[in-house]
């Protein structure tokens, strides 16, 4: 028997679902510091900039050093983009829960609950002008209990909820780097159909792409 419980969101879950959210987004600064180091694009700029500071400076050290604050100021203007991401989501739908997920029949949103916990999260709303279309967001569930069935069964909530309200379609996005999401969505049926370069001077640079998925709702 499974030891959490999905549930409505509630106005006392607030500050626990935004942090969930936040230290969900901020997980992938290290596989997205990893993917951009195997770039050989980036494996060119690094050896171009060191040889340069060898010849400039004529020190081994010198030259590792200066590119070991290369290395960290890119990291760090990641970081700074994943936060503005946090915070630019926070001052959206995330500002106001309650408005963006409860205040209309077509929208919802669950938590995930274990001994008091949230530990899971996930909402839906329409997409922009279509009354066939659903929106899958903001599923998110704490590191220590993934791989548990707990996100697979915030989709199917989700998927359960779009039938019932007559939509067609249920989409979401995700991102190159969560291979452990693309597996499960399409494992449960969803398909590939469509992706976006992240329109950022990093995005633009590693070609990181934003992966559409669709699931088709059978009558």
């Amino acid at each position: 028997m499974a030891d959490y419980t999905i549930r409505v969101y509630k106005n006392r879950d607030y500050n626990a679902v935004r942090m969930l959210f936040a230290e969900g987004m901020l997980e992938h600064i290290p596989a997205t510091c990893a993917y951009l180091l195997k770039l050989p694009r980036a494996q060119f700029v690094l050896f171009i900039s060191f040889i340069t500071l060898l010849l400039i400076s004529r020190s081994y050290l010198l030259s590792l050093v200066s590119l070991a604050v290369v290395f960290t100021a890119g990291r760090r203007l990641l970081t700074s983009e994943y936060h503005q991401y946090v915070d630019k989501c926070q001052r959206e739908d995330l500002l106001d829960i309650e408005e963006s997920y409860m205040a209309s029949n077509n929208s919802y949103f669950w938590v995930v609950e274990s001994n008091g916990r949230i530990i899971g999260m996930v909402g839906v709303q329409p997409a922009p002008r279509s009354t066939e279309v659903m929106v899958l967001r903001r599923l998110s569930v704490t590191k220590d209990r993934r791989h548990q069935g707990i996100a697979a069964a915030l989709c199917q909530k989700c998927i359960d909820f779009a039938r019932q309200r007559g939509f067609k379609v249920l989409t979401l996005e995700t991102s190159m780097i969560q291979v452990a999401a693309q597996k499960l969505y399409e494992k449960l049926g969803f398909q590939k159909t469509d992706f976006r370069i992240v329109p950022s001077l990093i995005g633009r640079f590693a070609k990181f792409s934003i992966m559409t998925y669709e699931y088709r709702i059978k009558d």
